[in-house]
C-alpha cells in the first residue's frame, strides 16, 4: 500500500524524467526548431534582464588618394545596438487529494503518472511551435517571444514606376511591399538611418548605400502582377525566386537563406504548379531531410516545405545561421513540482519556459504575401 507521500514522490520523478528524455525529440517535430538544433543556434544558461547584440549599419567611407593627399583621421561609430528582453511561458495542472484518494489502484496510478506529463510536455511544446511566427509587440503578446512577424509589417508597396524607394497605397502592380516596422529598437523603414536607395530602378534591385536598408526585410506580393499573373499558382516560382535572390543582395555565408517554409494551400499549390515543370529534388545532406522530413523539395539550391505553424497565405525565408533561441534556463523546458497546497488539498504542476528569439537582422529574411 503506499501513501500519498510515496505517491507524489513517484509523479515527481515521473514528470522530470519524461522531460528530459522527450525535450529534445519534441523540438524536432518541427522544421524550424529542427533546423535551429541542427545548426547549433540553441543556447541556455543566460543571464541578465535581456540581452543585446550590435549591428554594422554602414561601412567606412573611403575618399581619393594622389600618393600626397593629406589624411583626416576622425572616430566613426559604425554600429547599431539592438535589444529585447527575456519572456516566456507556463503550462500547468494539478490533482486534488480527493481525485488521488478515489484512483488509489496501482493501475490508475501509473495511468495518471505518465499522462501528466505527457499533457505538459505535449501542451507547451505545440505552443512553441507557432512562436517563430508572432508578432511580440502586438497587444496582448507583451509576454510572448518576438518571432517573424515583430519585424514584417508593412502597409504600402514600392512604386515599381519610380527609381528608388517611393512608398504609395498597395498596388497590384508592385512586387515589393514597403517595410515599416520596428524590431528590437530599430526602425526597418528604408533610409531611416540614412544613405540612398539605387539610382536606377526600384528598390530592392540595384545597389543602395549599405546603412539604407540594413534592417529592412524583404516582403513580396506574391500576388503582384508584376510577376505576369494573378494568382499564388501562377506566380509561386518567379514570387520565390525574386524573394531568394533579392534577399541576397547583401550576402555573406552565414546571411544566406536556406529554408522557406510556406503555408499547407500555398506549398500545395507550389507543388501542383512544378508537376508540370522539371523539379529538382532535395540532395543536400544537412538540411531538412537529414532531420526526417520528407516534404521538402528544392529551389535555386534552398529547401522549400511547409509547417503548422505559418499563418494562412504566406511564407518565410529563413535564414537559419542569423537566429538564435536564447533560453535562461538550462534546457528549454523546465518541469516544476508536485508541490502538496495544505490550503486547497491540490498537487500542482509546472513547466515553464523563459527566454526568447533573436533574429541578426531582418535584412535577412524575406515574406511572402498572397
Amino acid at each position: 500500500m503506499s501513501s500519498s507521500v510515496d505517491w507524489a514522490r513517484s509523479i515527481a520523478t515521473t514528470i522530470v524524467n519524461h522531460l528530459r528524455e522527450e525535450e529534445i525529440t519534441s523540438l524536432r517535430k518541427y522544421k524550424f526548431f529542427a533546423a535551429l538544433e541542427g545548426a547549433g543556434q540553441i543556447r541556455t544558461n543566460m543571464s541578465g534582464r535581456g540581452f543585446d547584440w550590435e549591428i554594422q549599419y554602414r561601412n567606412h567611407n573611403p575618399s581619393g588618394n594622389n600618393g600626397e593627399t593629406p589624411r583626416n583621421f576622425a572616430r566613426e561609430n559604425l554600429w547599431k545596438k539592438a535589444e529585447l528582453e527575456y519572456r516566456g511561458a507556463q503550462v500547468t495542472d494539478a490533482i486534488y487529494k480527493r481525485e488521488m484518494l478515489e484512483n488509489r489502484s496501482a493501475q490508475a496510478l501509473v495511468n495518471v503518472a505518465g499522462k501528466m506529463a505527457s499533457r505538459l510536455l505535449t501542451s507547451m511544446e505545440q505552443y512553441l511551435a507557432k512562436e517563430w511566427v508572432q508578432d511580440g509587440y502586438a497587444a496582448g503578446n507583451e509576454l510572448r517571444f518576438h518571432g517573424i512577424e515583430s519585424f514584417m509589417n508593412a502597409t504600402q508597396t514600392i512604386d515599381a514606376t519610380q527609381t528608388g524607394a517611393t512608398a504609395r497605397a498597395v498596388n497590384t502592380a508592385d512586387p515589393f511591399f514597403y517595410p515599416n516596422d520596428t524590431y528590437a529598437g530599430l526602425s526597418t523603414v528604408l533610409g531611416a538611418y540614412g544613405g540612398s536607395a539605387t539610382a536606377t530602378g526600384f528598390w530592392p534591385n540595384g545597389t543602395s548605400d549599405p546603412e539604407f536598408d540594413f534592417y529592412s526585410p524583404v516582403i513580396v506580393n506574391a500576388d503582384s502582377s508584376y510577376f505576369g499573373a494573378s494568382t499564388w499558382k501562377d506566380n509561386c516560382v518567379k514570387a520565390v525566386r525574386e524573394a531568394l535572390h533579392q534577399t541576397r543582395r547583401n550576402d555573406t555565408k552565414e546571411d544566406q537563406v536556406d529554408m522557406v517554409l510556406l503555408d499547407r494551400r500555398l506549398f500545395i499549390d507550389f507543388l501542383n504548379t512544378l508537376d508540370a515543370k522539371e523539379r529538382v529534388i532535395v540532395s543536400r545532406q544537412n538540411g531538412l531531410r537529414s532531420y526526417g522530413f520528407s516534404d521538402v523539395f528544392e529551389i535555386d539550391g534552398v529547401e522549400v516545405s511547409s509547417e503548422n505553424s505559418v499563418p494562412a497565405n504566406t511564407g518565410y525565408g529563413l535564414a537559419v545561421g542569423n537566429i538564435e533561441l536564447l533560453c535562461m534556463e538550462n534546457q528549454l523546458m523546465v518541469s516544476e513540482g508536485p508541490f502538496y497546497d495544505e490550503l486547497t488539498q491540490q498537487f500542482r504542476y509546472v513547466v515553464s519556459t523563459l527566454g526568447n528569439l533573436k533574429f541578426k537582422s531582418p535584412r535577412n529574411f524575406f515574406k511572402l504575401v498572397v
